[in-house]
């Protein structure tokens, strides 16, 4: 008898060990389960903070093509002024040119007939009697402008 209560006692003392190991092997479980809860808490957090950091990025992405394709739709408009602008000064440029060339010819032409009025009057011979002694205003005139 006192070997079956022995046996019977060591079975309990195994059996109250094994309850025990449950125990802690469930206490553990319920820790990590508690941990796991926790962690997935705070990635879904994280998670939230992140997406939330995303959208604003995409956002200022977003701000910052619009920004962009105004800058090169302002460039572009300049770009385009500038050329009407050089292309103006160069049409201005031919033209006074132009006028210039022509202010020449108009120039030399009038010397040509000054020329050809100086020799003109120097031939031609009047009577002496188509002189008028007094100045006229054809005399000043002609001596006012060279001739």
């Amino acid at each position: 008898s006192s070997g079956i209560n022995a046996e019977y006692g060591d079975s309990k003392c195994v059996e109250g060990q094994r309850k025990q190991e449950q125990i802690i092997s469930i206490e553990r479980s319920s820790k990590e389960r508690d941990s796991l809860k926790s962690q997935q808490k705070t990635d879904g957090e994280v998670a939230q903070k992140l997406a939330f950091e995303l959208d604003e990025l995409r956002k200022q992405s977003g701000l910052l093509n619009s920004r962009h394709d105004s800058m090169v739709r302002s460039l572009r408009a300049e770009t385009k002024i500038k050329m009407d602008l050089f292309s103006a000064l160069g049409d201005a440029r031919r033209q006074t040119e132009e006028l210039s060339h022509k202010l020449e010819l108009k120039s030399k032409e009038h010397e040509l007939l000054k020329q050809r009025f100086a020799e003109a009057m120097a031939v031609s011979t009047f009577p002496t009697s188509s002189f008028v002694t007094s100045t006229t205003a054809s005399d000043t005139f002609y001596s006012a402008n060279g001739f």
